[in-house]
């Protein structure tokens, strides 16, 4: 009798938090998935970074400088090919998120 009664309310508790249990892991995967995409590109910005200052920090003479032009030009197409990458894996996490959310609701739908 009692086991009867605790597993109606497994079930029913189940039911009920399950699809907030599901809601919760797909979060905390988007979440982290951030979070790693945003730590690398701070690491590869801060690389470029520090690269330009040891660039700059080698400038002599005029020959130098024009050296230091060309390599701030590189670094520009660096950075803007950089941010393109970023931006398209942060377009595909959003649609992975969507995706994942449009298939929680088409099973809360059929419930």
């Amino acid at each position: 009798m009692y086991t009867d009664i605790f597993k109606t309310f497994n079930d029913q508790t189940e039911k009920t938090f399950g699809p907030l249990y599901q809601y919760n892991q797909l979060v905390a995967k988007n979440f982290t998935a951030l979070t790693n995409l945003q730590l690398e590109a701070a690491r590869q910005y801060a690389d470029i970074g520090l690269a330009q200052l040891q660039i700059n920090s080698q400038i002599k003479d005029v020959q130098g400088l024009v050296t230091c032009g060309a390599k701030q030009l590189e670094t520009m197409t660096r950075i803007s090919q950089q941010m393109m990458e970023d931006g398209k894996k942060l377009s595909e996490l959003a649609q992975e998120f969507k995706a994942g959310l449009d298939e929680l609701a088409a099973k809360a739908n059929k419930a």
